[in-house]
């Protein structure tokens, strides 16, 4: 677990978007939200090609425009592209 001594505010309900998702999955508790995110949020910044079958994908992009001065910005951004088998999915491997 994280060491978050110095971090002063937390989220509260109806702030974040977490209390939505902690309502969502039943028998859930802000631990084990937060827990959940840090390790998505691990795996995501690990910079490779996250796959959630039935779910979707995270990947990193390389992306570079220009500027209204005409100076050419490169950064990375971070795309999403959701199953088109997130409906039909219920959790098995096969039939």
């Amino acid at each position: 677990m994280k060491n978050t001594d110095g971090i002063t505010k937390r989220w509260v309900d109806g702030e974040d978007d977490r209390a939505l998702l902690a309502a969502k999955v039943p028998l859930s508790t802000r631990a084990s939200t937060d827990l959940f995110l840090d390790g998505l949020w691990e795996l995501v910044a690990s910079r490779r090609r996250t796959k959630f079958v039935g779910f979707g994908v995270f990947e990193w992009h390389p992306w570079r425009n220009r500027l209204p001065t005409g100076r050419v910005v490169k950064a990375w951004r971070l795309s999403f592209k959701p199953s088109k088998y997130a409906r039909r999915y219920k959790g098995r491997a096969g039939k």
